[in-house]
């Protein structure tokens, strides 16, 4: 499925359909954290599409990076639909009902909250294009250019990460509807975050009271992408030569969760594009967090989120390699989940205690008998009790990283007689 490609947009929404039975979206939990589940182990979140949750990983894969952006971006804005509908979904019919109602949703959404990439729904012949091809065509308007400034990870961060304010805005606006006012109100508030979000990498930024060359010219390409207006854009410009102290930051006025979990990890990747977070840019982070009005463990659980997708995605983190080093990401990331572990050992040994199929296999692993096939089945078994601890709620730990070996490392001693 190459985007730029006619009829890549119906291609993409058959697959879905055809795989209606494992591809319906129901959650009981706030939509706000059932949205942020579904976008952060794609990678949306922090400008690098990574993975699609309901496409084939392998075809996901082969696409150029623009081509993925493009098809993530179609993906979130179809999935945080679904989560608004999911009680219409009754059926395959429903469901698919939901999704070309979405794609006439999108249309209208960019064409009025984004005008600078509207798209005619006629052509110059007073012919009627189809709801399908004008989306299409607004997709591909929308990402233009923004994934080929440059090889930089920091640049493809800057500019991608503004694309999360589509799905936040998309997810409001099918929830109020959009009469000129409220337009005018969408229009406003896409210019106020998308100037918040600039304050919150300025003051990451400066956090360690240094702006190094590198980042200025890096948010030079972030003014660029943002589009702002002109007075924003010279406050923007004062907010980079001056810093900004996290009272400064806006918080949104409609207190979403969500909103405030995506402030928070953009000023954490932002810590990072310096090497080490040092104490100066850890006090800045708790502040924040304060700011926000998350509590302490919210920022432990943010920093292993991002901790996690970048150690099972290393190999595409490109220039974030250079910047930090695996092994000292891993044992950061090994001790907080050490932690969890110890606080809920109790939890922990009573559900491997209750598994006869993992004790069974603890003992095999005791007496050196396990197969390759048995590692993997008791790996993922003792996987799945870590992932259901409430503490990894909004967490998708790195599978590939977290090996046997080191399971029996942060889980319970007593779980297994051999030495840790």
């Amino acid at each position: 499925m190459k985007t730029g490609k006619n009829g890549w947009l119906k291609e993409y929404l058959d697959y879905r359909i055809n795989h209606y039975h494992e591809d319906v979206i129901k959650s009981s939990i706030h939509p706000d954290y059932s949205l942020y589940n579904l976008l952060q182990p794609t990678g949306l979140l922090y400008g690098k599409p990574i993975q699609a949750e309901n496409l084939d990983q392998t075809q996901f894969t082969a696409l150029n990076e623009h081509d993925r952006m493009v098809t993530l971006l179609a993906e979130s804005l179809v999935n945080a639909s679904l989560l608004f509908h999911q009680d219409e979904i009754k059926n395959a019919e429903d469901f698919s009902r939901i999704l070309f109602k979405t794609v006439a949703n999108i249309t209208d959404f960019y064409n009025k909250v984004y005008p600078e990439i509207a798209v005619n729904t006629k052509t110059l012949f007073g012919k009627q294009i189809s709801t399908l091809e004008t989306t299409e065509k607004i997709l591909e308007r929308r990402l233009a250019g923004m994934s080929e400034s440059s090889d930089s990870f920091w640049v493809h961060f800057f500019y991608n990460t503004l694309v999360f304010l589509d799905i936040y805005l998309f997810g409001q606006w099918i929830h109020t509807g959009n009469g000129e006012v409220l337009t005018a109100f969408f229009i406003q508030e896409k210019e106020e975050l998308r100037l918040t979000i600039i304050k919150i990498m300025v003051a990451a930024a400066y956090a360690n009271n240094i702006l190094e060359l590198e980042e200025k010219k890096i948010f030079e390409y972030l003014l660029q992408a943002a589009q702002l207006s002109g007075k924003t854009t010279k406050d923007a410009k004062k907010y980079l030569e001056q810093g900004v102290q996290v009272e400064e930051i806006t918080l949104p006025q409609n207190n979403s969760w969500l909103l405030k979990k995506y402030f928070l990890e953009i000023a954490i990747i932002t810590v990072w594009a310096d090497r080490v977070v040092d104490d100066k840019e850890l006090a800045f982070l708790k502040r924040l967090n304060s700011h926000l009005g998350f509590f302490d463990d919210d920022l432990d659980k943010s920093m292993m989120a991002i901790e996690s997708f970048v150690l099972e995605h290393w190999q595409e983190m490109g220039e974030l390699q250079s910047k930090k080093s695996f092994d000292v990401l891993g044992k950061e990331f090994e001790e907080k989940v050490l932690k969890i572990t110890k606080r809920n050992e109790n939890r922990i040994r009573q559900e491997i205690k209750v598994s006869e199929k993992i004790t069974r296999l603890i003992r095999k692993y005791q007496n050196n008998d396990l197969s390759d096939e048995d590692a993997e089945r008791l790996r993922n078994m003792l996987m799945n009790i870590l992932q259901n601890l409430p503490a990894f709620g909004f967490i998708a730990l790195p599978d590939t990283y977290m090996t046997l070996p080191l399971l029996f490392k942060i889980l319970p001693e007593d779980i297994i007689n051999t030495p840790r």
